[in-house]
């Protein structure tokens, strides 16, 4: 007879991606983008097995979870996670170098190339490394987009 409570652990374990600082609703990274941007000494802890959540909440010190609510906070990453990093230095895209003061220079006062067009373009050679420069493991292109909508 199958035991009718084998998957308790299964199902305590599963966060169903759910930041367990926040509790705001988290996006699967991939265990690459982890690898590439965690301290050697959060490394040394990471669970290769379990999956693994990016928390963009602004306000939420934790950068990353796996299902067993094991937090990455700020402190831990490499790099400033643009999400949760108001310094103008910051990179909004991590793999050409457009930060924060980067793009208002070219919503202010039209300096060239357009962001979104020179990432296109980068994109479309296969330059980018977005899994593993970009703290939230995926493109950009929608943070740069967002961020430059809010000056229009």
């Amino acid at each position: 007879m199958e035991d009718c409570c084998s998957n308790v652990k299964e199902i305590k374990n599963e966060n169903n991606g759910i930041c367990p600082s926040c509790k705001n609703k988290s996006k699967n990274v991939k265990l690459i983008t982890l690898k590439s941007l965690l301290k050697p000494s959060a490394l040394e802890t990471l669970n290769a097995k379990e999956n693994h959540y990016f928390c963009s909440n602004e306000v939420c010190d934790v950068v990353y979870f796996d299902t067993n609510t094991k937090k990455y906070l700020v402190s831990d990453i490499k790099v400033a996670v643009h999400q949760k990093d108001g310094s103008v230095t910051t990179p909004i895209c991590y793999c050409f170098d457009w930060t924060k003061e980067k793009i208002k220079q070219y919503v202010k006062e039209g300096i060239t190339p357009n962001p979104v067009e020179h990432i296109r373009e980068n994109i479309k050679e296969n330059r980018c490394g977005c899994e593993i420069n970009n703290p939230q493991g995926s493109c950009c292109l929608g943070n740069v987009t967002k961020f430059i909508n809010q000056f229009s």
